[in-house]
């Protein structure tokens, strides 16, 4: 959630209003944005400001950040439906972007925007925004950092290359030179934010075709350039990040913020590299997307019965664009919108639009006792079981990447072929199939806890998956781990025994020549003649692997088998062999 000030005075003028909303008014309106008023006015000051703090009660309209953007979604309620004004004139700005930023920061967005009438308010108002974009879309500023320039001191191209650390400019509020490594040691923003590019022996910068410094994204500005004024009337705003489509959503955000300021955009020629997967581009990039829904989906779904042209009125009033084509309804959304996914999406607006509060209830249709499922009262005991050892839970994403399900463990990636479940379209490498066991999660876990003392004894529960046969089958597993210069089989087999006997079963151990497990100190679980998991010292290489540096012990047990456990009434597949 994201909380910011505004003027009432301001928002109200921003909406249409000739005089100041009442609290109760805005909040009233507030509704529409998904927001609300989270404090009592104050003032007016001596500019006729009354101060206000809205809470945004969504973290993916970044969009909705600034009264600029509140207003624009009132705006479209009360008298401007469809999509607001997404036109720009080349402004002949260029960025040319070096090569050997592909490793460090690739990506960047700008625009020039004249004509504007700033004071302190509106520059307040301005850096507000940024800051928000920066610290909660930016991941602070990691992936997308935002910086505003006087473009009348600036002479294109603007070239966006690395420079040694013992570069020197002036940075903001500073009077003298400095070093890249002296901002980094004297600049409050250069020690707030030098992690980012700690690591690089060369750092990015922005200069002009005459050499004046812009700024080191993501760290500091300039002090001369770099500083924004009431006397200042044309600017020039770049993004530059990590992730292409993040850099032209922040970049959108506060350009069309400054548009609806009765600033006039103009577009900035961006000159990528032969060798980057971006191609050269004109920014910002105003093209609006396109999604179609079926109506019948949309009235299903909110228990309504709105007709084709309701639904088209309804969305025209959410700034969306909107027209019946055949039995479909085709929705073009801002290039801002990127929590616009799926027709679901497209729903909300319309539920939104409609208001809420006017739906009508649907009656349950089924109704039936809330209780635990039997496979998460397994889980709990097992969990008291091994707190009451001392063992530390943790959990983990469901999602893994193949890698550390493969070449990390020394397993085959064949074996995914046959047993993975790969997602077809999964929104990073890093999160690429579900998880078919819990041991690499939990040695991914110790590989990025090596700072924290040892020994570490840390467990975890939880579903996993794998494909048998062409189906998909879902058990309850239970992981541990022990990382220490003690931790060996024996220690690990004392938790084995203490576990079965509270569960009061017995078992037997079989050696394996298991991938995961050091020749000789390896054994299969078994009971009732059944392998029900696995358990030894891991294998020096998956420890190497990871980077750990310490002896590690694991055992995993896959409780859908275990007789007399509530879970294995309602799962008894076997566990896959290559585990």
């Amino acid at each position: 959630m994201v909380s910011i000030e505004i003027s009432i005075e301001d928002i109200s003028s921003l909406m249409g209003y000739n005089s100041p909303l009442a609290p109760d008014e805005l909040n009233e309106l507030l509704a529409f944005t998904i927001s609300e008023v989270d404090s009592e006015p104050e003032g007016p000051d001596e500019n006729g400001h009354t101060k206000i703090a809205i809470d945004i009660k969504t973290s993916n309209r970044p969009d909705l950040w600034c009264a600029e953007g509140i207003a624009r979604v009132i705006r479209g309620r009360l008298n401007q439906p469809g999509l607001p004004p997404l036109q720009s004139e080349p402004s002949g700005f260029e960025v040319n972007v070096s090569a050997g930023l592909l490793n460090v920061r690739p990506y960047i967005g700008a625009a020039v925007v004249k004509d504007l009438t700033l004071d302190d308010f509106l520059i307040k108002q301005i850096i507000q925004l940024q800051e928000k974009v920066d610290f909660s879309y930016g991941r602070k500023r990691k992936r997308t950092s935002i910086g505003v320039y006087n473009v009348d001191m600036l002479e294109s191209p603007i070239k966006y290359e690395l420079v040694t650390r013992d570069f020197k400019f002036q940075p903001l509020q500073f009077d003298d030179e400095l070093t890249v490594d002296e901002i980094f040691d004297q600049h409050p923003k250069g020690r707030e934010y030098r992690h980012i590019l700690d690591s690089f022996e060369e750092v990015p910068m922005l200069y002009d075709k005459n050499g004046l410094v812009l700024s080191m994204p993501p760290i500091i500005n300039s002090d001369d350039v770099g500083r924004v004024t009431d006397d200042t009337s044309n600017v020039l705003i770049e993004v530059t990040g990590l992730n292409h489509q993040a850099v032209n959503v922040a970049l959108l955000v506060i350009v069309q913020a400054l548009r609806d300021r009765g600033g006039k955009v103009q577009s900035v020629k961006i000159n990528y590299p032969a060798d980057y997967s971006a191609k050269s581009e004109i920014t910002p990039l105003e093209t609006p997307e396109e999604i179609t829904v079926d109506p019948k989906d949309i009235n299903k779904y909110l228990g309504t019965n709105f007709t084709k042209k309701k639904i088209v009125d309804l969305l025209k009033k959410r700034t969306l664009n909107a027209k019946i084509v055949d039995k479909q309804i085709l929705v073009e959304f801002p290039p801002w919108r990127h929590d616009i996914l799926h027709w679901a999406d497209i729903s909300e607006e319309v539920a939104i639009s409609a208001d809420y509060n006017t739906l009508g209830p649907t009656d349950v249709q089924i109704v039936t006792p809330g209780k635990l499922d039997p496979s998460t009262e397994d889980e709990n005991l097992i969990r008291e079981i091994l707190i009451g050892l001392r063992l530390v839970e943790v959990l983990n994403y469901s999602l893994l990447d193949k890698n550390s399900v493969t070449h990390k463990i020394e397993r085959s990636e064949d074996w995914i072929k046959h047993n993975g479940i790969e997602l077809s379209n999964p929104v990073s490498k890093a999160r690429d199939i579900l998880r078919p066991e819990l041991l690499p999660g939990l040695i991914r876990f110790a590989s990025r806890n090596t700072h924290v003392e040892y020994p570490q004894r840390i467990f975890e529960t939880g579903e996993c998956a794998v494909q048998e046969k062409n189906d998909v089958v879902t058990y309850t597993m239970a992981s541990v781990l022990l990382v220490g210069a003690e931790e060996t089989f024996e220690t690990m087999l004392g938790i084995l025994d203490t576990l079965t006997r509270l569960i009061k079963l017995e078992y037997e151990l079989n050696p394996t020549d298991s991938h995961y497990y050091l020749s000789g100190r390896g054994a299969h679980i078994i009971i009732n003649q059944k392998i029900v998991g696995h358990i030894g010292e891991i294998s020096p290489r998956i420890i190497e692997n990871y980077g750990i540096e310490m002896p590690v012990a694991a055992m995993e047990i896959n409780l859908s088998l275990l007789p007399g456990l509530k879970c294995h009434e309602m799962r008894t597949n076997e566990i896959p062999s290559s585990i």
